[in-house]
């Protein structure tokens, strides 16, 4: 159990070169300068190391029950707290898929004591069980989540209006937040029948040709009419062009409580990447253009993204590796490189010169704005009173991602090979030093973390 750190800490709105005081698992002060009372300290005043608030992963694909040849709990959460993050939300697309108030109980169970991560649960719904949302205990969850398209791992599509208008009344009659993944599967169907079946195209380009704005835009637009009909909270997952930020910026107009977030890989990877990567960056909704690409980190270094997520989606190497584009599971691991990919690709963006103004707005949106979406007031940032969650980051060394370090259960990387910085050394959860310098400490110790008053 730390006492103190001391160095460069990463506040909501600044950087300051001070003491972090901790004890029994929160922040109890933070100080500027440095202590000189004797104070028990971990001294991380090095050049280009920051002291950031843990992660909150808000996709916690770690596929149990069912698909545990591509992950597992103990796997994603150590992959997890060696990437800088201390709470995931786990998803419920897996075997049988979390659609019942037994299944959210049965996950629960799983996590606990397997988990090196806090955790709590996103529900799913299928249309065979949107009677289960009645029934449901609400503080159990962080919402449901609502596939209105899929792909081959996404067995509880809904993409019928008339589904999810039912599914939207009983979340507003009962103050439940919706999780959705916002794709049209009508257009889906068309396009995917326009380029595979008409034109023949099978290489991995023609996954951003089909899954293009159009099946987003739709989709997102439709979300938020239904949720300004139903009073519903919305949290738009995963979008991945301008378009569908003004969407939510719009549905704030008209009196929508909506929030939007994006994927680390739509920042680090465009449709040029595909020559080079193939279909190990498949993913859904598809990678755009690198003028999409830059378009989308101005809105980010604007505060117009609510959150930014790993959306780790493990599969095995065999399920990546298919030629034809249409074969190929959708999805990539990445929980493990999220933040330096953040870091990295911030400077690259916007020059060394704006490196703490980026830190402060990467912490906002990995970890403080999320916190505040989902009420969890005792989560996501360095402010006293809250979790001791911390993630000790250096921006000077240069991490190579090689497969020996990943923690994930497949151990590969699309960012195998790329020269990263802002490696976590070091991620402490309440308190305990859960990871440090290439190794995890210790034994799970995850808890399930309850809404709390906002803070």
């Amino acid at each position: 159990m730390a006492s103190a750190l001391i160095g460069s800490i990463v506040l909501p709105d600044r950087v300051i070169e001070g003491t972090l005081r901790l004890a029994e698992g929160k922040i109890v002060a933070i100080e500027e300068g440095f202590p000189k009372d004797g104070t028990e300290v971990i001294d991380v005043r090095r050049k280009g190391k920051y002291i950031l608030p843990g992660l909150i992963e808000v996709h916690g694909h770690f596929r149990e029950p069912g698909l545990e040849y591509k992950e597992d709990i103990p796997h994603g959460t150590r992959a997890a707290v060696a990437g800088g993050y201390t709470t995931v939300f786990d998803m419920p697309n897996v075997r049988p898929p979390t659609t019942t108030v037994e299944r959210v109980k049965d996950q629960i169970k799983r996590y606990t004591g397997r988990s090196y991560t806090d955790f709590t649960i996103n529900m799913g719904t299928a249309v065979e069980d949107i009677d289960e949302l009645r029934k449901i205990d609400k503080d159990l969850i962080t919402g449901v989540k609502i596939f209105t398209a899929g792909h081959a791992t996404t067995p509880t599509t809904i993409p019928h209006l008339s589904d999810i208008t039912q599914i939207f009344e009983i979340l507003g009659e009962r103050q439940i937040m919706a999780l959705l993944h916002a794709e049209n599967q009508e257009l889906v169907n068309y396009f995917t029948h326009k380029y595979r079946d008409e034109y023949g195209r099978t290489d991995p380009a023609v996954w951003s040709e089909a899954r293009n704005l159009a099946v987003v835009l739709t989709s997102a637009l439709e979300m938020i009419s239904l949720a300004k009909l139903n009073h519903v909270k919305l949290y738009l997952l995963h979008l991945s062009t301008t378009e569908e930020f003004e969407a939510v910026a719009f549905g704030r107009r008209i009196g929508v409580d909506v929030y939007g977030e994006i994927a680390s890989y739509q920042l680090a990877f465009n449709t040029s990447d595909y020559e080079k990567y193939g279909n190990f960056i498949n993913v859904a909704p598809a990678l755009r253009s690198p003028e999409e690409q830059r378009k989308l980190w101005q809105l980010l270094r604007n505060g117009q993204i609510d959150a930014v997520i790993s959306e780790h989606t493990p599969h095995s190497l065999e399920e990546k590796q298919k030629a034809n584009v249409w074969e190929t599971a959708s999805g990539m691991p990445g929980i493990q490189e999220t933040l330096p990919v953040l870091v990295t690709n911030w400077i690259k963006q916007f020059g060394h010169e704006t490196l703490e103004e980026g830190l402060v707005r990467i912490a906002q949106v990995t970890s403080r704005n999320i916190a505040r979406i989902f009420g969890f007031g005792q989560k996501g940032g360095l402010e006293v009173g809250k979790d001791a969650d911390v993630t000790v980051i250096d921006t000077e060394q240069v991490w190579e991602v090689k497969k020996e370090d990943l923690f994930t259960k497949n151990r590969w990387s699309a960012y195998e090979g790329m020269q990263l910085v802002g490696r976590p050394i070091m991620t402490l959860l309440r308190g305990n030093i859960v990871y440090q310098q290439g190794e995890v400490i210790g034994e799970a110790r995850g808890q399930r973390i309850r809404r709390e008053n906002q803070q």
